[in-house]
């Protein structure tokens, strides 16, 4: 006879399971078994019992399937029967895996679709038979097949036991699939007589035996077995426990969520078809489904609960009913326990569900009385990030308003806690750590996270496993060298890995081992172009033969690795090279024991236990021992001796590190995070749920085509992850002391739609409304009026706030900290008051006032400066700004290695290439049209090109040879012109001057109080023929033209200093002659290679007026650039004053804000990042345009453009590799 425990709690189970075993010992060598469905029920029991024995011993825990199997072995035959099962679905899929293989089964028709899916594509041969192409990954697919069989094969022997016997005689109709053919699922019934002939007994003889045995064998059952917290169990498992119960004490623990019988209570839904089916299709009476539906939560979530009720109903019990009302802690002991005002929503809706009961027919009138609490928080967000963060924010509030509140108190669940782990990990853990450099607040553990996704190290033995099929990636590589285990083997550090990703870019590795592995991958002839053998050669061999660059056999040999960096260099090609060799020996197939000696080796080889902090990385290793050791184990069980290919051994390693772990971080003092899994309704004073997403929860698996269950009609037991789900949900909810708090994403991130949440909450909005008139959305308003309509309800109803509390979009929102819950992050809160308006709307007003302080730089006498400062500055002041005055930098300085080499032309390796060339034509002066006739010249030519083609940096591709001819024609027709001009090879001098500068004209003071400073302005010009020449080999930029006006403008000042200069006294003749050419300067030459239009550009500058004036503009308005942001980039400098057909056109505030934004060709100035830090709205150009004018107009009235002179008729076609757009 089963002792039946019912509660609607679990702490009642938990004192009564204490108290038998403290009235009713046990003798002392006999252990308390308690029967549990999972790791973490075991560790909430044994902290529940030692808290109030003070010590929990002699206890033995076991799962429901082990121990029953153990059991049954013991019973019927522990000679002829192995530990493990061998219908287990870890063995039987191996011994499933060898019989697909084998003639019987492939010869056998019935059996065509299950051959024909893993061998793959049927030829016919010259004699006419059919033989089967089987690919690469013909293993792998059957032995997916077989594991998912062996799944099937699980569930059949659980839940299907009769089709077995079936089966076994020879009878392959069967009951449920009279609307399946037979030769539908035929193979599957053949396939486990062939099963059943490998050993000498099949699993539901053995159960009869085992109950034939119990009287008999009396004596190895253990006196008292208890089941804790099992909510589900298949009827064969029952049938068995049934019969131990009449031998032993049996007592079972559940959680019944109501005292009422409720074993035949249905949904609204089902109710309301079945009285239209009984008044012949005439539209049923909603209300009259009330009948037959009780509390309609507990009748659409507890269908689980009720079929497992039931069936135990089915044995004699003895029921010990321990059910208990919630209520409040604000009851007073005046109070009764039905006084419903006195107690929350949520205990008022579990006892709803424990007494059967409905709120809503209470309310049947036209109005509801509201009953309206936080003990149950619905929230709408916008994605998973703030979903945490909205938690964090809800929970701190909880932990001021209830000082016995502890972090141990609460559990938050999800669907799936890998998609929550990185932001719990960001919010909870990091987030705060960083702000304070304390423990967080709030300290958090995550539970039932898999090792694939929650161990790097676990994650990178899985990728090594996949070399095989990698192209080798450099960043996949480096990848495993920032693992501490991995980098701490081969003697690399942190600073190390730096290096080495210095010497990778410089020597343009990228992909493929060598050329030889380039070809298996490409399956065409390659080179080791971009290869690792390719790049670390260059590395040796400079390392060993050359102390700068030079060309040696074929390779531009690199002089990066020097002295000591040689050691490091080795450790990197072993690092190479271990891989390289684990690589080639992974594609040979193994046993399984084979399989474990070899990747035991490896991984000693491959991974340190210890990493340089002296961190032990053992857990880590021994988890991937464990699954390797599983294999083999399974492989034995099954005496599966066959060679195991590589795809297997991943595939089976994958789904091993995929499986959560249960038994780790679970409930040890913390807030726990977990996924939601069944039978593990473990009572917290919070309860949290995250992710209650429609489509999402309840979550739904896809059976397979071949799953029969699926094909027949459910029966009595029966399990569906759909079904687990909404009892978890409801097992959640009367689990919940204090306060259940539930989350879904109820908006769309991008365009802020609404979304619906999970069906399950909408269930409970709909009665919260209906029964305690919670407003959802408007419409709920009238929910207890009949006629539907606003009549009768007060203005106060009608207006009353909704329930769903929304979570502002962004943590910097104004309204993340207003409200019932705001945050308490101030960092967000600092940012959001910086740059946001009172009205939500980013203020750039605000922004430029708090920016614009003199107290961002230091006014010292002196100012040094450079010509070259300057030109950085007018072509982006406020990219200088940021990075000199706030040190905000948004380049990412890190080295940049990408896995794929170049298939177009970098355009700034173009330009450096063709200024190369011209530096090459420039220095030889026997040019002619059309010929280089100097073979020295043609030389040095090839040299340049060469260099370039081996460097790497350009693409490995045919028509590079005709770019680089192209190259090599537009420096010579370029070089012409400059020497037609007389500019080629000018000589540099160096210019310096001193001014100046009145403080008071840009707000300044001295810290000495001093109302002068001295500017010394530097700069280098080129000089020839009394002009000052500038040339490069790509088209004018703004900057250009700008450079040109500032050096005409220095000379000019410089010469009107030098005026009073005597320079006889200069010591030096060379610095005499250098000062006599500056004093000869007359004006300024510019001369730009157009190379898309073909056209040589040619700019002059002459004499500036009022030049000092001028020069002292420019250097004052830099010094405020430095004290605030300014909008005077050379960019927009250039569309303002750049006539177009001849004339200005005005700009507009709608032509600029064009320009800002671009269009789906042209980049616009707003997404350039240090611009729309500054102004995330486009500003008025008004604002502007008074200091753009005030710089720019007369530079672009003196920098005049000659007519373009187009370039000499090339002597071949132009190759289309060429770049389109000109280098910066």
């Amino acid at each position: 006879m089963i002792y039946l425990y019912p509660a609607n709690k679990m702490e009642n189970l938990l004192l009564v399971l204490n108290k038998i075993s403290q009235l009713s010992p046990l003798g002392v060598f006999n252990q308390e078994v308690i029967v549990v469905q999972n790791a973490g029920m075991q560790h909430w029991l044994n902290l529940a019992i030692a808290q109030q024995r003070g010590i929990s011993m002699n206890m033995r825990y076991a799962l429901p399937a082990q121990f029953l199997w153990k059991l049954i072995r013991s019973l019927a035959s522990d000679e002829k029967v192995p530990d493990q099962s061998p219908y287990s679905r870890e063995v039987l899929c191996w011994r499933i895996h060898q019989l697909l293989a084998e003639d019987i089964v492939i010869t056998d028709n019935d059996f065509s679709q299950a051959t024909h899916y893993w061998r793959g594509q049927i030829d016919v041969n010259s004699t006419g038979d059919n033989t089967y192409q089987e690919g690469k990954h013909a293993q792998l697919k059957r032995y997916q097949l077989a594991t998912q069989l062996a799944d099937l094969y699980e569930q059949y022997l659980i839940f299907r036991p009769q089709w077995l016997d079936n089966w076994q005689q020879g009878n392959f109709d069967l009951k449920g699939l009279e609307n399946t053919a037979t030769s539908e699922h035929k193979w599957q019934g053949k396939l486990w007589c062939l099963l059943i002939e490998q050993l000498p007994y099949n699993p539901v003889e053995l159960l009869n035996d085992a109950i034939a045995n119990i009287k008999d064998k009396k004596d190895l059952i253990p006196p008292r077995i208890s089941f804790f917290g099992l909510n589900t169990m298949a009827p064969m498992w029952l049938n068995f426990i049934n019969a131990l119960s009449e031998q032993v004490e049996v007592h079972f623990f559940h959680l019944n969520p109501c005292f009422s019988y409720w074993g035949d209570i249905i949904s609204e839904k089902s109710a309301i078809a079945k009285l239209s089916q009984w008044s012949d299709g005439v539209s049923a009476d909603e209300s009259n489904a009330h009948n037959f539906v009780g509390n309609p939560l507990l009748a659409n979530l507890g269908q689980q609960g009720r079929e497992f009720i039931s069936m135990l109903q089915e044995y004699s019990t003895i029921d010990v009913e321990l059910f208990e009302q919630a209520s409040s802690d604000l009851l007073t002991p005046e109070q009764s326990l039905p006084d419903r005002s006195a107690t929350s929503v949520l205990h008022q809706l579990q006892n709803d569900i424990l007494e059967l009961s409905d709120a809503r027919e209470q309310h049947e009138s036209n109005s509801i009385d509201t009953q309206h609490d936080d003990s149950i928080v619905i929230t709408s967000c916008h994605s998973a990030l703030r979903e945490v963060q909205a938690l964090h924010d809800y929970l701190l509030h909880q932990f001021n308003q209830d000082s016995s509140l502890t972090p141990k108190d609460i559990l938050v669940m999800c669907p799936q806690i890998e998609q929550y782990a990185p932001y719990v990990n960001a919010v909870f853990t990091r987030g705060w750590q960083d702000i304070a450099g304390e423990v967080p607040p709030l300290p958090c553990s995550i539970a039932d996270r898999s090792a694939k996704d929650s161990d790097p190290l676990v994650a990178a033995f899985t990728e090594l496993l996949t070399l095989p099929d990698s192209r080798f990636g450099v960043s996949q590589l480096l990848a495993f060298l920032r693992l501490p285990a991995m980098a701490n083997q081969f003697a690399i550090n942190s600073e190390d890995l730096t290096k080495i990703s210095a010497w990778l870019e410089q020597a343009t590795v990228h992909w493929g081992l060598d050329g030889y592995h380039k070809k298996s991958l490409l399956g065409q002839q390659a080179n080791a172009s971009f290869t690792w053998q390719q790049g670390l050669s260059r590395l040796l061999r400079g390392f060993a033969y050359a102390d700068h660059e030079q060309v040696y056999q074929q390779q531009l040999l690199l002089s990066n690795v020097e002295g000591s960096d040689g050691v490091l260099l080795g450790q990197l090609m072993l690092f190479i090279e271990q891989l390289h060799y684990f690589s080639e020996n992974l594609q040979r197939s193994r046993t399984a024991t084979q399989w474990q000696v070899f990747l035991l080796e490896q991984l000693s080889h491959l991974f340190s236990r210890v990493d340089a902090d002296n961190i032990s990385h053992e857990n880590s290793l021994m988890v991937i021992e464990q699954a390797i050791a599983g294999l083999v184990e399974h492989c034995h069980q099954a005496n599966f001796t066959d060679d195991i290919s590589l795809l297997i051994v991943v595939d089976y390693l994958t789904q091993h590190f995929s499986q959560g772990d249960a038994s780790k971080q679970f409930m040890v003092g913390q807030v726990t995070f977990c996924s939601m899994l069944p039978m593990r309704s473990i009572p917290f004073k919070i309860i949290a749920v995250l992710g209650l997403n429609d489509g999402e929860f309840p979550r739904q698996r896809q059976p397979l085509g071949f799953d029969l269950m699926s094909l027949s009609k459910a029966e009595l037991g029966d399990r569906s992850r759909r079904g687990d789900d909404r009892y978890l949900f409801l097992e959640a909810i009367i689990s919940a002391r204090k306060a259940l708090y539930l989350s879904y994403q109820g908006r769309n991130i991008k365009n802020n739609n609404e979304k619906q949440p999970s069906l399950v909450v909408k269930e409970l909005m709909e009665y919260l409304a209906q029964g305690y008139g919670w407003q959802f959305s408007k419409d709920d308003s009238n929910k207890g009026n009949k006629e539907g309509s606003l009549e009768g309800l007060d203005a106060e109803e009608q207006d009353k706030p909704l329930a769903i509390y929304q979570v502002a979009m962004q943590a910097f929102s104004p309204n993340n900290y207003r409200g019932k819950w705001p945050s308490f992050d101030a960092n967000w809160l600092a940012l959001g008051q910086g740059s946001i308006s009172d009205t939500g709307v980013v203020s750039p007003e605000l922004l430029s006032e708090k920016l614009s302080v003199a107290s961002l730089i230091t006014t010292t006498e002196t100012l040094s400066l450079s010509c070259q400062q300057l030109g950085r500055f007018y072509q982006h002041p406020a990219k200088m700004f940021a990075q000199q005055q706030l040190n905000l930098y948004f380049e990412n300085n890190n080295t940049l290695l990408e896995d794929v080499e170049p298939f177009s032309v970098n355009h700034l390796q173009s330009y450096l290439l063709r200024q190369d060339l011209l530096s090459v034509a420039l220095t030889d002066k026997t040019t002619v049209t059309g010929a280089i006739e100097h073979a020295s010249t043609q030389a040095q030519f090839e040299q340049v090109v060469t260099r370039a083609q081996l460097s790497g940096k350009f693409p490995d591709l045919p028509t590079m040879s005709n770019l680089f001819s192209d190259y090599q024609q537009d420096v010579v027709q370029f070089s012409e012109e400059i020497n037609k001009l007389g500019c080629e090879n000018p000589e540099i001098i160096d210019c310096k001057l001193t001014l100046e500068l009145n403080l008071s004209d840009i707000g300044c003071t001295a810290p000495n109080g001093a109302k002068q400073m001295k500017v010394i302005l530097s700069s280098q010009v080129a000089v020839k023929n009394s002009q000052l020449v500038h040339y490069r080999s790509s088209s004018a930029k703004a900057k250009d033209k700008f450079m040109m006006y500032l050096h005409q403008l220095v000379v000019q000042v410089w010469q009107d200093q030098a005026i009073t200069h005597n320079l006889s006294s200069v010591a030096s003749s060379n610095e005499k002659n250098q000062r006599l050419k500056l004093a000869q300067v007359t004006d300024s030459i510019g001369l730009y290679f157009n190379t898309k239009a073909q056209k040589v550009e040619q700019f002059s500058v002459a004499t500036i007026s009022n030049a000092k004036a001028k020069l002292m503009n420019l250097i004052t308005l830099f010094i405020k650039g430095q004290q605030q942001v300014l909008l005077l980039n050379g960019e927009l400098a250039e569309q303002v004053f750049t006539p177009k057909r001849g004339k200005l056109v005005d700009m507009t505030q709608a032509r600029f804000e064009a320009l800002w934004f671009g269009d789906m060709s042209t980049r616009g100035l707003g997404d350039d990042d240090y611009l729309q830090y500054f102004w995330p709205e486009c500003p008025q150009y008004q604002d502007h345009q008074g200091a753009l004018d005030f710089i720019y107009q007369d530079l672009y009235q003196v920098v005049t453009k000659d007519k373009a002179k187009p370039a000499a008729k090339a002597q071949t076609v132009k190759t289309t590799a060429k770049p389109s757009k000109e280098a910066n």
